[in-house]
């Protein structure tokens, strides 16, 4: 951090407050904004993990006997190549967050037991985290 350099010229000092204060309460809001940005975009992600896996796991014949290994050797390998945050326990709630909270476009959908695919808000945001 550097120091705070005081103004000399104590007329200035109330102008200079003032616009001290704007710009803190830019850089402030900009903070707030980015953070929120960040945590929808990577809960949009995680989702999207939950479904890649979901999706690998119902394409095979022998779910049950390779999901478990499927899970550990993706925890290795994205913990390897990202650090932190893809624990074994986290891809498993990665998939888990994926088969609780499906995404419909219409209720309607989910009552015939139709998995519909995401809303227009949703599905652009779901874009964005997938880098499409």
């Amino acid at each position: 951090m550097t120091k705070k350099i005081e103004p000399k010229e104590n007329g200035l000092t109330v102008q200079y407050d003032s616009i001290l204060g704007d710009i803190s309460k830019l850089i402030d809001g900009a903070r707030r904004s980015a953070a929120r940005s960040v945590n929808c975009v990577m809960t949009a992600a995680y989702w999207l993990i939950g479904k890649r896996i979901v999706e690998f796991e119902q394409s095979g014949e022998k779910r049950a006997a390779y999901g478990e290994e499927m899970i550990k050797r993706l925890a290795a390998d994205l913990s390897f190549r990202y650090g932190r945050g893809f624990s074994i326990s986290n891809i498993w709630q990665m998939r888990a967050f994926c088969l609780a909270w499906p995404i419909l476009q219409t209720v309607s959908g989910e009552s015939e037991g139709m998995e519909i695919p995401q809303t227009v808000s949703a599905e652009s945001l779901f874009r964005t985290a997938a880098g499409k």
